[in-house]
């Protein structure tokens, strides 16, 4: 498999990848056919899936992270989509979609309601993404939390329900009395794509076999957050497994909300909020703070839902470097952020710190508990 010359070119129509938006196209030139290793004959038996009742609640499989793209003969490589997680159960021609904490989304995105009859199933359960794009047809997180808002005191505010979703479907888990976990991911992904019937509100996210470093460059030239590795042989597991690894090009993750600090000259509600993450002894370290990547209304609505959390009590446990009138907050909210390196500490002991941290948004879809301190280090430094 080679990536084409011209990395903006489609290849033809009747080979466009599912990762091409119906309003603007995004080519990824890479052709998912089988290698010639996964497609020769092998003497043992064929699994097959195992007819029981339709689960009712299903966990979804995370994947761990990695600093580096790669190549491997045992891998299909995916885009990874800058949206939210969403099981899809299909019965009856109705759809049912539950976030990664087991939340019912379907309500809030009435738009999806219809995406069971673009399956080709009486009931099915699907594992894939909620995206938002933008003008260009890129997934865009910054809109898909405009389109969802903010959650003050239990409440859903400052949504947008003018921004189209769609979903993208990338595994099949359960179809029509059988259960589709124990087959491997190849045999899982090539029935869900014959399932799909793709439009603006549905989409099958492909895979592209073996060349991940290619897929990575390309994803990297689209403005694109990432790929996703998975090992083509493996079961679907509901929990974090090594079989599935992220790959991402900039630096992202999840931290903890613990405090914020006042506004200084014309800055109004807050200075910055104040950043931790989970030791493995399940204490909350400080890892720095971000004062970028507000606008004046986000500002307002992030102060209102920190004012409804706040506590005398400090959360941090250790030192909370270089901060002035600090407002604690219950470890609650988790954001999203962007940043440039991991720098150590100031002062001698301090722990780890974020350079440059930007935030992007809150994620109501992520436990606190997942933000993880030694996983985040390890990730991006391999240590």
């Amino acid at each position: 498999m080679k990536a084409a010359e011209n990395a903006g070119v489609a290849e033809k129509d009747s080979k466009k990848t599912p990762e091409e938006s119906a309003s603007s196209r995004i080519a990824i030139p890479l052709t998912n056919k089988q290698s010639k290793k996964s497609s020769e004959s092998s003497s043992l038996p064929l699994p097959e899936p195992v007819k029981r009742p339709m689960p009712t609640a299903i966990y979804p499989m995370l994947a761990e992270s990695v600093a580096k793209p790669f190549d491997g003969p045992e891998w299909l490589f995916e885009i990874k989509w800058d949206g939210y997680r969403a099981i899809a159960f299909i019965t009856d021609g109705k759809v049912r979609l539950v976030s990664r904490n087991q939340n019912d989304l379907t309500q809030r995105y009435p738009e999806l309601k219809h995406m069971a009859q673009l399956i080709k199933a009486k009931t099915a359960i699907l594992d894939g993404e909620v995206v938002a794009l933008d003008a260009e047809g890129k997934p865009s997180f910054s809109l898909m939390q405009q389109r969802t808002g903010f959650r003050p005191g239990g409440r859903r505010v400052a949504g947008n329900p003018d921004l189209p979703l769609l979903y993208y479907a990338f595994d099949l888990l359960y179809l029509d009395g059988y259960d589709w976990r124990r087959m491997p991911l190849e045999d899982r992904k090539n029935k869900l794509a014959s399932l799909v019937i793709s439009d603006d509100g549905v989409r099958y996210s492909d895979h592209y076999p073996e060349h991940g470093k290619a897929l990575f460059e390309i994803a990297r030239e689209k403005g694109l957050e990432g790929i996703v590795a998975k090992k083509r042989a493996c079961f679907y597991e509901e929990r974090r497994s090594r079989d599935w690894l992220k790959i991402k090009i900039r630096h992202r993750l999840e931290c903890v909300i613990g405090g914020y600090t006042e506004p200084e000259g014309s800055r109004t509600h807050f200075g910055s909020v104040v950043l931790g993450m989970y030791d493995k002894q399940g204490r909350l370290i400080h890892v720095g703070q971000a004062g970028s990547g507000f606008n004046q209304k986000s500002l307002g609505e992030i102060s209102g839902v920190l004012k409804k959390i706040e506590t005398k009590k400090n959360p941090f446990f250790g030192e909370v470097e270089a901060l002035r009138k600090v407002s604690w907050v219950k470890p609650e909210l988790v954001a999203e952020i962007e940043f440039a390196e991991w720098t150590e500490g100031t002062n001698l002991g301090s722990g780890p710190k974020l350079r440059a941290p930007v935030f992007l948004g809150l994620r109501d879809d992520k436990n606190p508990q997942e933000c993880l301190l030694q996983e985040a280090r390890r990730s991006l430094t391999g240590n």
